[in-house]
């Protein structure tokens, strides 16, 4: 992840840069925000994790499924709209949720190429009140009440989501 923020953060103006000298763009690469490449980096990160639980998910619904739509009439597209997808989308669910939780974490790096995160900004009031250990309990708290309330809300989505699971109201 750092590997690629900083690829991102400094290989982007370059390319940019020699695009704009040999094709005369005239965009100004020099004022671009840091967390503009902060975004760019969890986002192919990110992209490539979720891409890889997509498509295990699709995997892990049983071929007949398929085959019973195509039975019943069903085109290939609507047979995964209708019957493959929202089955896909309980089995992935969770991994969405860690994700995010994992992402969340993650932020913490963005500090690498000055962005401020939660930590970020503990260490800048740690630094100027010199109590570091009550700042960083403060953030970890923080921290961990977003990790619970996303948690939950992940745990009440599955929950509605496998609420037909078997065939029948659970």
């Amino acid at each position: 992840m750092l590997v690629q923020m900083y690829l991102s953060y400094y290989g982007i103006p370059k390319i940019l840069g020699f695009m704009q000298s040999h094709y005369q763009w005239n965009a100004d690469v020099s004022n671009i925000p840091a967390i503009v490449f902060v975004y760019i980096s969890f986002s192919l990160n990110t992209g490539a994790y979720l891409s890889e639980t997509i498509r295990s998910a699709i995997q892990a619904v049983d071929k007949g499924q398929l085959e019973a739509a195509y039975s019943v009439g069903m085109s290939r597209f609507q047979g995964m709209v209708r019957i493959v997808f929202p089955q896909a989308l309980t089995i992935a669910l969770p991994n969405f949720g860690n994700s995010f939780i994992s992402l969340l974490k993650d932020t913490s790096l963005a500090f690498i190429i000055a962005v401020v995160d939660i930590m970020g900004q503990a260490k800048i009031v740690g630094a100027r009140s010199l109590r570091f250990f009550e700042v960083y309990i403060d953030s970890a708290i923080i921290y961990w009440l977003i990790c619970l309330v996303v948690g939950k809300g992940v745990s009440v989505m599955e929950k509605r989501a496998n609420k037909y699971e078997g065939g029948m109201a659970a």
